[in-house]
């Protein structure tokens, strides 16, 4: 399975801490430029084991989850907290 790392997110509102982030971004190879999909395109490739998508953090790796709320709402993505006690995903830049 590949795996990529998410250097990029895009939200409706880039100043928001409260809406679901709607893009991830990553290179591909060096050869092709920076990849942005949707996070439904990204869940589909997670849950069929097909690529993996990280954040870099000060430990190495942090791989992407995803979320499948209880309670039937939308899913999304979330990558383990470090140090610093949030979801890394959110602290990268938008696209």
């Amino acid at each position: 399975m590949a795996s990529y790392q998410v250097n990029c997110i895009d939200k409706p509102k880039a100043s928001s801490t409260h809406e679901q982030i709607t893009h991830i971004g990553y290179y591909e190879s060096l050869d092709r430029p920076r990849v942005v999909i949707s996070v439904a395109e990204a869940i589909a490739r997670i849950e069929a084991n097909s690529q993996a998508f990280y954040v870099s953090t000060e430990r190495g790796k942090t791989y992407l989850t995803v979320v499948k709320p209880e309670d039937g709402g939308k899913k999304h993505l979330k990558s383990l907290t470090d140090r610093a006690g949030i979801d890394n995903l959110l602290t990268l830049e938008e696209v």
